[in-house]
This record gives structure tokens, sequence and C-alpha cells, in this order.
């Protein structure tokens, strides 16, 4: 064989080797699909309900929730209806084995959320099922309850949080750097900033003892890591633990927790009671611990007055609040930082919620600051969002 054949036969090899990474890396991306999910009108019982729609609303407020979080495809509601309508399946919160397998196979959806709503004098209770569309099993449940619906929904979107639990993002590690990692999923798969992902090597492979049959294979914790900036297929993240005697490496598997893995009826549950207790006028002995209640907070947050605004704010930077409250700070500075005025009552009250969003601490409103800090009319505006991003 000549120099040239040699040559050419090297750079055919090499040709080759490259399509077949490409094709790797192309199939690798490909196969990651966004769980595909229905979300069914809650049934309703009991009397007295404000709308007679409260099951259909319930379903937009999940759907809304589920969507937001951008790893899921979830089945538009008018869709939905007019499958359900053209199937005759009549399914409105209660779904058995038979109409679960039919809606899956026509819908083409994995997963199924149904539930009821239930009211019993003034206090509103809202059960959840997660649905195994090829068994037709329950694979989880969950429950809130509430004292009036306009708490309603900030309870329905932690519930959502909590089953998303059940749906963890599961990828490899592709690069590594140092203390920095790269992972191949990305914006499409749902991942934001701020998000964190438990990493695992493969340990031994388990067999049944006597049919010989692999059932699994062994999953080895290797440490933590933190997304700090992400794109379209891929995010970057800082390794933030390792454990005792292992190495976070290239090909080892991750997968998404959302923050401390706690029981999730038993967070549910504790959710619940803390936020629903209805508020009563405190006195002057106790008013200084009312000053934290949610309920007023978020009914103060809900007025027009910007001082009422600012009340929060301050009080939430000084002594903390629950999740919800910070999520509602979240939407009124969404709402109002692009408002282009003079009043300096209205510039002055979404400062303060940017000094309280900053001192949240929570890495997920740091898009929102940015946001601000970059976009907002007011130059003073501006200036506080900065700040606070430093601040977190």
């Amino acid at each position: 064989m000549g120099l040239k054949q040699v040559w050419g036969c090297r750079v055919l090899v090499a040709m080759w080797a490259i399509m077949f990474c490409f094709l790797a890396v192309s199939s690798a991306q490909a196969d990651f699909k966004k769980t595909k999910i229905a979300v069914l009108d809650f049934s309703l019982q009991g009397q007295g309900y404000e709308t007679t729609d409260m099951g259909a609303i319930v379903a937009e407020w999940f759907i809304t929730a589920l969507v937001k979080e951008g790893r899921f495809d979830v089945v538009e509601r008018a869709l939905l209806q007019k499958i359900v309508a053209e199937q005759k399946l009549g399914i409105t919160g209660v779904v058995d084995e038979s109409s679960a397998a039919q809606l899956g196979r026509v819908l083409g959806v994995k997963i199924i959320i149904s539930g009821s709503v239930l009211k019993l004098q003034n206090v509103l209770e809202v059960n959840a099922r997660i649905i195994d569309v090829e068994t037709g099993s329950i694979i989880a449940a969950e429950n809130v309850k509430s004292s009036s619906s306009t708490s309603l929904q900030s309870l329905i979107v932690q519930m959502s949080q909590i089953i998303i639990k059940n749906f963890p993002l599961e990828g490899y590690i592709v690069k590594r750097s140092g203390k920095n990692v790269t992972i191949d999923l990305g914006r499409l798969a749902g991942v934001r900033e701020g998000m964190e992902f438990i990493t695992f090597k493969e340990g031994n492979i388990i067999k049944h003892p006597r049919t010989g049959e692999v059932l699994d294979v062994e999953q080895i914790k290797t440490g933590k890591i933190k997304i700090s900036s992400v794109r379209g297929k891929i995010s970057t993240a800082v390794i933030s633990k390792e454990e005792k005697g292992s190495k976070i490496k290239y090909g080892q598997l991750v997968k998404s927790v959302a923050g401390e893995l706690k029981p999730p009826a038993k967070q549910a549950y504790h959710v619940a009671e803390s936020y629903t207790q209805p508020y009563v006028a405190p006195s002057r002995s106790s008013r200084r611990k009312a000053k934290n209640d949610p309920n007023v907070l978020l009914g103060k947050l809900k007025t027009e007055n910007m001082r009422d605004k600012v009340y929060v704010a301050k009080v939430v930077s000084r002594h903390g609040s629950i999740p919800v409250v910070f999520d509602a700070i979240e939407q009124v500075l969404l709402k109002g930082y692009a408002t282009k005025t003079r009043n300096k009552n209205h510039v002055d009250a979404m400062a303060w919620l940017c000094k309280a969003l900053g001192a949240s601490g929570k890495a997920k409103y740091k898009g929102t600051l940015t946001t601000v800090s970059r976009k907002a009319p007011s130059r003073k505006l501006r200036g506080y969002a900065k700040k606070a991003l430093n601040s977190m």
C-alpha cells in the first residue's frame, strides 16, 4: 500500500470517527423528552362554592404551575375537554384503570393528575392524585387545606412543586474542569439557575438470585452540584460537595433535587397548616407577632397602596417569611417595575421589593432581579436591584 493510500485510509477513519461522535451526541440530545401530562378538571364535593367552575380553576392553576416549570409537556385544557367529549369518557376528577388507559392512548400522555375539591363550612380541601396511565395506579397523592379561596391558589402552586419531586431530571456529566462541570441538560429540559443535582456513579449489577435477570444497576452517590448558568441543551454547575472517598467525574449520572428531600405529604401538611390559619386582629401584646402573618402580608400586597407594599417588604427583609410571600413579592415586582412614572412612592415600593427578594437569599429570584437591574426605566430602581443581587 502506497503512502497516499495509507493517508487516505487514515483520513477516512478520522471522518468516520467524527461522524460517529456527532451522531452519538445528537442521539443523546434527542433522547430527552418532556414528560407529557394531562390535568383533569377537579370534581367538586360539598356546597357553597363561590363559583361552579372551581374544579376547572384548580386544574388551570396546576397547568400554569407545571408549564412554568419547563420540563413538562402539558396537554391544553381545551384540547383535553374536546377529546374527553369525543371519546365520551365523562371524566371529571375520577379516573379508573380503563378510562386512564383509554385517555392515555388518545393523548399520548404518561401521567394524569386528577382529584377533588371538598368544601366543609369555611374550609376548602384539595386532594390531588398522580396516576400512571400504563398501569392505572396512583403513584403519589397530595392534600392541602385552606380557609379561603383567595389563598388556595398559592397552596396549589406549592403542592405542584412537591408533586414535581416525583419527576426528577436525569442526565450525565459531559465535562469537568476544576470545580465546574457541564451536564447534558439545559433550558429545553427545564433546568434553571440555582437548581441542585445529586451525582452518581454506577456500581454493581443487581441480578435476581434465581433467574439471573438483571434488575438494576447500583447507584453510588459521589456528590452534589449547583447550576450556575444555563444554555439551550447544556448547563454549567459548580461542585458544592464531593463524598468522602469519591470524585465527581465525566460520564457520571446526575439527578435533580428540590431543596432538602423531605417527605412530600409531611411538607404539604406543614405548609397548609402554617399558612391557612384565619387572621384575627391582634391585641397589643401580640401585635409584633402578627406582623409576619402571611395572610396579612399577602393581603397588603394585593392593595393598590404603595405604602402597604413597602410595609410588607420591610417586614420580610427584617424577619423573613414563608416562600409563598416571597413568590407574591416577585410577581408584584415583575408587574410593576417596568411602569414609567414619576410617582416617587411607586419607585420606592419597587425598590423595597427588590431589597426583600435580596434578603431572601434564594437563587430562584436572581433572574427577576437581573431583569429589573437591566430593564427598569428608573435608574434608582436599577441601582437597588443591583444591590439586592450583590447581597444574595
